[in-house]
């Protein structure tokens, strides 16, 4: 029996605009286990969150997304499904900004009722328990005055606590989570990120996790998936990635980190600029950035190669990447 919640096979999300089409997420697989919480990193642009709304079917009307999506709501093997189908019903998703995601005419009890009245059956009264409660689940103080506020009266937060309660109301097996820290102040993230890894464990949830803060992945994740220009170029458990990473945009990224422990080095940045996703360079997508080009970067077919440690990087030349011993 496979041990995975989701799989996901050459994705591709592509949109149409003036007669021209634009693929920025193009070929991506991964895979999530039960329990185990995936992160997905990358600079901006590079396809992250675009990705992960198209496991739910949250896409743009002039979008299209391709690829095998199999899922596993039960313990058993992952089955096709229809991405629109699946919200509600085992996958949920918390977005970037609370404020912009909850609806500003609804007080924050009413939001988070909604899942259980619409997906379990709730009546009106049951359903306003079961936001309370979610609400105190989460660590919000006072629920049942909380509950009548509107969105606007309450701090970022409170308001991202908001966010997970309505997300958990559906009971869900997989939480997709859209850089929902990002907003907030440093002691109210590490909050968040607690919560979350308290009600992962207590819950069972398997978590996706997508960021482009690479000190919030190692908190909370087991493995990473490295995005880039609409591929992942590298996947691995968490810490033997940030150890020792065997693609040169995954070394570039943890390089352009500021440590504590270096303070007197200067902050490496990463050199040019992502490519346009409407003019994608053959071969490898980060040859024209990369330190270690070769000959045939440009030409050849990268696609990621497994090793036997849990590793897989869509690098060709790895062995020139400083620390990696073949």
């Amino acid at each position: 029996m496979s041990g995975n919640i989701l799989e996901v096979k050459d994705l591709e999300v592509s949109f149409t605009a003036h007669g021209r089409t634009v693929t920025p997420v193009d070929g991506v697989s991964l895979t999530v286990r039960r329990g185990e919480a995936l992160g997905i990193a990358g600079e901006s642009g590079s396809g992250k969150s675009l990705a992960l709304k198209s496991i739910i079917g949250l896409l743009p009307p002039n979008a299209a997304a391709r690829g095998d999506l199999r899922y596993a709501l039960d313990e058993k093997e992952p089955i096709p499904y229809s991405p629109t189908g699946v919200h509600g019903h085992g996958i949920s998703i918390i977005f970037q900004e609370p404020m912009t995601a909850l609806n500003p005419t609804m007080r924050v009890g009413d939001l988070i009722a909604e899942g259980p009245r619409m997906h379990h059956g709730l009546d009106k009264n049951a359903a306003r328990t079961k936001a309370v409660e979610l609400m105190r689940r989460v660590g919000i103080p006072t629920p049942e005055r909380r509950a009548k506020m509107w969105p606007h009266q309450l701090s970022g937060g409170l308001r991202q606590r908001v966010m997970i309660a309505t997300a958990l109301s559906t009971e869900p097996r997989l939480l997709l989570c859209d850089e929902p820290t990002t907003a907030l102040d440093v002691s109210i993230q590490d909050q968040i990120l607690g919560l979350l890894q308290e009600l992962r464990t207590s819950l069972g949830m398997s978590i996706i996790f997508v960021s482009h803060d690479l000190a919030v992945l190692g908190e909370l994740c087991d493995r990473l998936a490295i995005m880039y220009a609409g591929r992942i170029v590298e996947t691995g458990p968490t810490d033997q990635v940030f150890a020792n990473p065997r693609h040169p945009y995954t070394e570039a990224l943890m390089t352009s980190v500021p440590s504590f422990d270096a303070s007197a080095e200067q902050l490496q940045g990463i050199a040019g600029r992502p490519p346009d996703p409407r003019n994608f360079p053959p071969g490898c997508r980060f040859a024209p950035r990369c330190g270690y080009v070769q000959g045939d970067c440009s030409s050849a077919v990268h696609e990621l190669r497994t090793s036997g440690d849990g590793r897989a990087t869509a690098c060709i030349h790895p062995e020139l990447i400083e620390g990696v011993k073949e």
